[in-house]
C-alpha cells in the first residue's frame, strides 16, 4: 500500500535513511543523498548524525547560524581549532528519484533539516512505510522519532 506525503523533495539535502538492522537498541544501514554516487553506510545513530551533519557543511545548506568549535593539544595548551572553510561547490551527482527510491530492510525516512539554529537541527521527518511525517526542533527529537518507529 502506497502512503503519499507532502515534502520537500527538492530540498538539497534531503536524505533516505534505510535502517537495514537493529540491535541493542542502535539501528544500522545506508543514508542516500543526490552528492554521492552510493549508499554512506552507518554502524550507528552517531555515525548517521556525522554523514549528515558533514553532508550539509559541504554543501553549505542550510547554513548553521553558530560555528561549531574543536579544541586540540598542541605544545602542551590546549587551542582552538576552527573548521576548515569550505572551498569548493558540490554538485549532484545521483538523481532525486533514485534517492527516493532506496527503502530499508527495517525502515526507511526521508530527512528534510530545514535549520541549524542554537546548534542543533530543525526539519522534518518521514517514515516512508506508513506514512507519517512529523516535524523535529532538534536532533536528539530526530533520533527520538526514529527509534520510536523501531519500537
Amino acid at each position: 500500500m502506497e502512503h503519499t506525503f507532502r515534502m520537500n523533495i527538492a530540498a538539497p539535502n534531503l536524505v533516505s535513511v534505510c535502517v537495514d538492522q537493529r540491535e541493542d537498541n542502535e539501528s544500522s544501514g545506508r543514508m542516500y543523498c543526490c552528492y554521492e554516487s552510493g549508499p554512506i553506510a552507518f554502524k550507528n545513530e552517531y555515525q548517521l548524525l556525522k554523514a549528515m551533519e558533514d553532508l550539509m557543511e559541504r554543501i553549505g545548506y542550510p547554513q548553521s547560524s553558530v560555528e561549531m568549535r574543536s579544541y586540540s593539544i598542541q605544545n602542551g595548551r590546549q587551542q582552538e581549532s576552527k573548521p576548515p572553510v569550505k572551498e569548493e561547490r558540490l554538485e549532484p551527482v545521483t538523481d532525486k528519484e533514485t534517492v527516493l527510491n532506496q527503502r530499508g530492510e527495517k525502515a526507511t525516512f526521508l530527512i528534510h533539516v530545514k535549520y541549524r539554529q542554537s546548534a542543533t537541527w530543525q526539519g522534518e521527518i518521514a517514515w516512508v512505510e506508513r506514512g507519517v511525517k512529523q516535524s523535529f526542533r532538534s536532533a536528539l527529537e530526530l533520533l527520538k522519532l526514529m527509534d520510536s518507529a523501531n519500537e
